[in-house]
C-alpha cells in the first residue's frame, strides 16, 4: 500500500497563519509532531517526513506544523518569542483533536501544549540546545570570543545555525525545562546513556554536519508509534 500524497494546509494562531505538512488518511489516527527546534530542525526533516509516510502506510494521519519564523513562515525568526511558539501550537492543538504526540529534541519543550499522550525521542534540556548551538559556532568561527557568547543572551539577534537568534528567545531556551506531564513515555537511542522506557538502534541525524535521514530509524519510530497510538 502506497502512502496518500502529502497535503500542505494552513493553521491559524494569534499574529496570523502558519503551514503545516499532514499527510495519512483522513478517518485514521491523527498524530501531532513537534519537531526540533532551529538547526535541528533543518538536520531531522528528512528523518520526520520519512517516518511521516511509514505512519500513513499503517494508517495514521500526522501533521508536521512550521514554528513561527520557521520554514515557510512569513514571519522572521529574530522577530519571534517563545510566547509565539507556545501559542501557535496550543491554537493549532485547540483546532484540531489529535489522538498523540510525539516530539523530537527540543520539541519536547513544547509538548505540554496539550493533554493527548505523548512519545518524547531523545528529549533534551534548552540550556543543553543553546549551548551546542553556541559551541558549534564558535568551532567555525574562532572570533566567536567569550564576550561574543554572553552577547547572544544580551544583544543579538546572533547567528546560530543559520538562524539570527533574538536574544529574548536565547534566554527562555537557555533557561527551558522539559516539562512535566501526566502520560508520556521517553524513548532513546541504544547510544544514549540516560534511562528511557525505550529504546531503538540508530543514528543521530540532528547531529550530521549535513541533513539526510535514517530509513532504519524512521521506520523504527513509525512502528513504534503506530503500536502506541492504536
Amino acid at each position: 500500500m502506497s502512502p496518500p500524497e502529502p497535503r500542505y494546509r494552513e493553521y491559524a494562531w494569534r499574529d496570523g497563519r502558519e503551514w503545516m505538512l499532514e499527510l495519512g488518511p483522513e478517518n485514521g489516527p491523527r498524530l501531532l509532531i513537534l519537531p526540533p527546534l532551529l538547526e535541528e530542525l533543518n538536520r531531522s526533516r528528512k528523518l520526520l517526513t520519512d517516518m511521516m509516510r511509514d505512519l500513513a502506510v499503517a494508517g495514521i494521519l500526522s501533521v508536521l506544523p512550521d514554528l513561527p519564523g520557521t520554514g515557510e513562515s512569513l514571519r522572521t525568526i529574530d522577530a519571534t518569542d517563545w510566547d509565539d511558539w507556545r501559542d501557535a501550537m496550543t491554537s493549532l492543538v485547540q483546532e484540531q483533536q489529535f489522538s498523540g504526540i510525539f516530539s523530537l529534541r527540543g520539541g519536547c519543550l513544547l509538548d505540554d501544549c496539550s493533554t493527548a499522550k505523548a512519545i518524547r525521542f531523545a528529549p533534551v534540556a534548552g540550556k543543553n540546545l543553546i549551548r551546542d548551538l553556541i559551541r558549534a559556532r564558535g568551532v567555525t568561527d574562532k572570533g566567536f570570543d567569550a564576550a561574543a557568547q554572553k552577547a547572544v543572551f544580551e544583544a543579538g539577534p546572533t547567528m546560530l545555525g543559520g538562524y539570527p537568534v533574538p536574544a529574548a528567545l536565547a534566554r527562555v531556551l537557555r533557561d527551558a525545562d522539559l516539562p512535566e506531564r501526566a502520560d508520556e513515555t521517553t524513548g532513546r537511542l541504544e547510544s544514549d546513556l540516560p534511562d528511557a522506557d525505550f529504546k531503538i538502534d540508530g543514528t543521530p541525524v540532528w547531529r550530521r554536519a549535513e541533513p539526510s535521514g535514517s530509513p532504519e530509524l524512521s521506520r523504527a519510530l513509525a512502528d513504534k508509534i503506530a503500536a502506541w497510538i492504536i
